[in-house]
């Protein structure tokens, strides 16, 4: 049974032309921008994120799209904070629908839950002086996430994907923009 499922998921992708599949499959990198409690930062945590993107048409101007992404940022803690470098492995299934514009402009918007893993190294404690006291061990956390997308296609096969994530229960915010490249 497992090898015939295989083989029909072989047809799709080679055999078949694309309306036949209506999925696709993209790639791509950017920025990572967030916000982690605790640590009292003053500015933005930022960091870089690598996305896979599986698409899957639903309807006329409906998707399912799942977002498998992972990353890595670092806290500037202020006085009286925690200072540490994350690691983020997430899944984001997103449920999407097409907004036209216009002729040209025509991104998609949704709305998505999915699952994150957190570890957070070299985490140092910041003195009311500024200064590093002291270490504590590595952490990590997984958090249920709540999330939505906007993907606006510049062409047949590149696309800008910002997601917005809320993860609960960390309360570990991010804002990803990432620049994808549609492989089919």
């Amino acid at each position: 049974m497992r090898t015939s499922s295989a083989l029909l998921g072989i047809a799709c992708l080679f055999l078949l032309p694309k309306p036949a599949c209506a999925w696709g499959l993209s790639v791509g990198g950017g920025v990572d921008a967030g916000l982690v409690p605790g640590t009292r930062s003053a500015e933005p945590v930022l960091g870089w994120r690598f996305l896979t993107q599986w698409s899957r048409t639903t309807g006329v101007g409906r998707r399912l799209v799942f977002d498998v992404g992972v990353g890595q940022f670092a806290t500037r803690a202020g006085a009286g904070g925690l200072s540490e470098r994350g690691r983020e492995t997430e899944g984001l299934l997103v449920w999407q629908r097409r907004l036209p514009f216009s002729y040209r402009i025509r991104p998609w918007l949704g709305l998505g839950i999915g699952v994150s893993h957190y570890r957070f190294d070299d985490r140092v404690p910041v003195d009311g002086a500024g200064f590093g006291v002291g270490a504590y061990p590595a952490v990590s956390q997984n958090d249920l996430t709540l999330g939505a997308e906007l993907s606006v296609p510049l062409s047949r096969n590149w696309s800008v994907n910002i997601t917005s994530q809320t993860g609960f229960p960390t309360r570990i915010s991010t804002v990803t923009m990432t620049v994808l490249w549609r492989l089919f």
